[in-house]
Protein backbone atom coordinates (compact mmCIF):
# COMPACT_ATOMS: atom_id res chain seq x y z
CA UNK A 1 0.00 0.00 0.00
CA UNK A 2 2.92 2.38 0.71
CA UNK A 3 6.26 2.63 -0.99
CA UNK A 4 9.26 3.21 1.18
CA UNK A 5 11.49 5.98 -0.14
CA UNK A 6 14.98 6.88 1.07
CA UNK A 7 15.31 10.53 1.96
CA UNK A 8 18.62 12.44 1.88
CA UNK A 9 17.10 15.52 3.38
CA UNK A 10 18.69 16.26 6.79
CA UNK A 11 15.50 17.97 7.98
CA UNK A 12 13.66 14.71 8.15
CA UNK A 13 13.92 12.82 11.38
CA UNK A 14 13.50 9.55 9.64
CA UNK A 15 15.56 8.31 6.90
CA UNK A 16 12.57 6.54 5.46
CA UNK A 17 9.29 8.26 4.55
CA UNK A 18 6.04 6.81 3.37
CA UNK A 19 4.67 7.84 0.04
CA UNK A 20 1.19 6.58 -0.87
CA UNK A 21 0.96 4.50 -4.02
CA UNK A 22 -1.60 5.54 -6.60
CA UNK A 23 -4.04 2.96 -7.77
CA UNK A 24 -4.52 2.64 -11.45
CA UNK A 25 -7.78 0.70 -11.28
CA UNK A 26 -11.02 2.31 -12.40
CA UNK A 27 -14.48 1.46 -11.14
CA UNK A 28 -16.98 0.26 -13.73
CA UNK A 29 -20.66 -0.12 -13.06
CA UNK A 30 -22.18 -3.45 -14.05
CA UNK A 31 -25.63 -2.56 -15.35
CA UNK A 32 -26.63 -6.11 -16.24
CA UNK A 33 -26.68 -7.32 -12.66
CA UNK A 34 -28.42 -4.14 -11.46
CA UNK A 35 -31.15 -4.56 -14.09
CA UNK A 36 -31.64 -8.15 -12.93
CA UNK A 37 -32.02 -7.02 -9.32
CA UNK A 38 -34.53 -4.31 -10.21
CA UNK A 39 -36.51 -6.71 -12.40
CA UNK A 40 -36.78 -9.22 -9.55
CA UNK A 41 -37.77 -6.43 -7.16
CA UNK A 42 -40.42 -5.16 -9.58
CA UNK A 43 -41.92 -8.63 -10.04
CA UNK A 44 -41.96 -9.16 -6.27
CA UNK A 45 -43.78 -5.86 -5.65
CA UNK A 46 -46.31 -6.47 -8.43
CA UNK A 47 -47.13 -9.95 -7.14
CA UNK A 48 -47.65 -8.65 -3.59
CA UNK A 49 -49.65 -5.55 -4.54
CA UNK A 50 -53.36 -5.98 -3.88
CA UNK A 51 -55.81 -4.14 -6.10
CA UNK A 52 -58.85 -5.58 -4.39
CA UNK A 53 -61.27 -2.96 -3.15
CA UNK A 54 -60.93 0.78 -2.93
CA UNK A 55 -58.44 2.28 -0.56
CA UNK A 56 -60.65 4.39 1.63
CA UNK A 57 -59.13 7.00 3.86
CA UNK A 58 -60.81 8.30 6.97
CA UNK A 59 -60.11 11.56 8.69
CA UNK A 60 -58.35 11.56 12.04
CA UNK A 61 -61.47 12.68 13.90
CA UNK A 62 -63.57 9.71 12.74
CA UNK A 63 -63.36 6.37 14.53
CA UNK A 64 -65.22 3.79 12.46
CA UNK A 65 -67.29 1.14 14.26
CA UNK A 66 -65.91 -2.40 14.35
CA UNK A 67 -67.70 -5.12 12.39
CA UNK A 68 -67.19 -8.68 11.20
CA UNK A 69 -68.31 -7.75 7.66
CA UNK A 70 -66.03 -8.98 4.90
CA UNK A 71 -67.45 -7.22 1.82
CA UNK A 72 -64.82 -5.12 0.08
CA UNK A 73 -65.61 -1.43 -0.49
CA UNK A 74 -66.61 -0.21 -3.93
CA UNK A 75 -65.99 3.04 -5.75
CA UNK A 76 -68.72 5.53 -4.79
CA UNK A 77 -69.24 8.95 -3.31
CA UNK A 78 -68.45 9.15 0.40
CA UNK A 79 -70.56 10.91 3.01
CA UNK A 80 -68.51 11.46 6.18
CA UNK A 81 -70.15 12.28 9.50
CA UNK A 82 -67.92 13.50 12.31
CA UNK A 83 -68.77 15.30 15.51
CA UNK A 84 -69.00 18.72 13.80
CA UNK A 85 -69.91 18.31 10.11
CA UNK A 86 -71.52 16.20 7.43
CA UNK A 87 -69.13 16.14 4.47
CA UNK A 88 -69.56 14.81 0.93
CA UNK A 89 -66.32 13.85 -0.80
CA UNK A 90 -64.41 16.05 1.66
CA UNK A 91 -66.60 19.16 1.32
CA UNK A 92 -68.54 20.28 4.43
CA UNK A 93 -72.26 20.62 3.75
CA UNK A 94 -74.21 20.53 7.02
CA UNK A 95 -73.22 21.58 10.52
CA UNK A 96 -74.19 18.99 13.15
CA UNK A 97 -74.97 21.76 15.65
CA UNK A 98 -77.37 23.36 13.16
CA UNK A 99 -79.29 20.23 12.20
CA UNK A 100 -79.49 18.61 15.65
CA UNK A 101 -82.24 21.06 16.68
CA UNK A 102 -84.10 20.77 13.36
CA UNK A 103 -86.91 18.18 13.31
CA UNK A 104 -87.01 17.66 9.53
CA UNK A 105 -85.77 14.29 8.26
CA UNK A 106 -84.52 15.78 4.99
CA UNK A 107 -81.15 17.56 5.07
CA UNK A 108 -81.46 20.23 2.36
CA UNK A 109 -77.79 20.94 1.58
CA UNK A 110 -77.00 17.23 1.43
CA UNK A 111 -80.07 16.64 -0.75
CA UNK A 112 -79.08 19.33 -3.26
CA UNK A 113 -75.47 18.14 -3.49
CA UNK A 114 -76.41 14.48 -3.97
CA UNK A 115 -79.06 15.46 -6.52
CA UNK A 116 -76.41 17.32 -8.55
CA UNK A 117 -74.14 14.26 -8.36
CA UNK A 118 -76.97 12.04 -9.59
CA UNK A 119 -77.74 14.34 -12.53
CA UNK A 120 -74.04 14.35 -13.45
CA UNK A 121 -73.87 10.54 -13.24
CA UNK A 122 -76.99 10.14 -15.40
CA UNK A 123 -75.55 12.56 -17.98
CA UNK A 124 -72.35 10.52 -18.10
CA UNK A 125 -74.42 7.34 -18.56
CA UNK A 126 -75.91 8.83 -21.73
CA UNK A 127 -72.41 9.08 -23.17
CA UNK A 128 -71.24 5.65 -22.05
CA UNK A 129 -73.55 2.79 -21.03
CA UNK A 130 -70.95 1.39 -18.62
CA UNK A 131 -71.28 4.50 -16.42
CA UNK A 132 -74.89 3.81 -15.44
CA UNK A 133 -76.12 5.34 -12.17
CA UNK A 134 -76.18 2.52 -9.59
CA UNK A 135 -77.31 4.53 -6.59
CA UNK A 136 -74.32 3.51 -4.46
CA UNK A 137 -73.03 5.69 -1.67
CA UNK A 138 -70.71 5.00 1.26
CA UNK A 139 -71.31 6.52 4.68
CA UNK A 140 -68.35 6.92 7.04
CA UNK A 141 -69.78 7.75 10.42
CA UNK A 142 -67.97 8.09 13.70
CA UNK A 143 -68.99 5.36 16.12
CA UNK A 144 -70.19 8.00 18.62
CA UNK A 145 -72.56 9.98 16.37
CA UNK A 146 -76.23 9.98 17.43
CA UNK A 147 -78.43 7.53 15.55
CA UNK A 148 -80.86 10.32 14.65
CA UNK A 149 -78.13 11.99 12.55
CA UNK A 150 -77.28 8.73 10.76
CA UNK A 151 -80.98 8.05 10.13
CA UNK A 152 -81.47 11.52 8.62
CA UNK A 153 -78.42 11.13 6.37
CA UNK A 154 -79.65 7.72 5.18
CA UNK A 155 -83.16 9.10 4.59
CA UNK A 156 -81.80 12.01 2.53
CA UNK A 157 -79.62 9.66 0.47
CA UNK A 158 -82.64 7.47 -0.21
CA UNK A 159 -84.79 10.44 -1.31
CA UNK A 160 -82.23 11.32 -3.98
CA UNK A 161 -82.06 7.74 -5.25
CA UNK A 162 -78.95 6.54 -3.48
CA UNK A 163 -80.66 3.42 -2.13
CA UNK A 164 -77.60 1.16 -2.16
CA UNK A 165 -76.03 2.49 1.05
CA UNK A 166 -72.75 1.04 2.30
CA UNK A 167 -71.57 1.73 5.84
CA UNK A 168 -67.80 1.94 6.25
CA UNK A 169 -66.52 -0.06 9.22
CA UNK A 170 -63.27 -1.35 10.59
CA UNK A 171 -63.03 -5.10 10.09
CA UNK A 172 -62.09 -7.21 13.08
CA UNK A 173 -61.62 -10.35 10.95
CA UNK A 174 -57.95 -11.31 10.87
Amino acid sequence: MYNLVQSDDPLHHHSLTYKPRRRRHSFTLRLTSMIDVFTILLIFLLKNYSTEGQIMTTSKDIILPVSSATKAPTVSSIVMINSDWILVDGRPLESINKIINDNSLLLNNLYEDLKAKRILAESAAKLDERMVFRGEITIQGDENIPFQILKRVMYTCGQVGYNNILLAVTSNVE
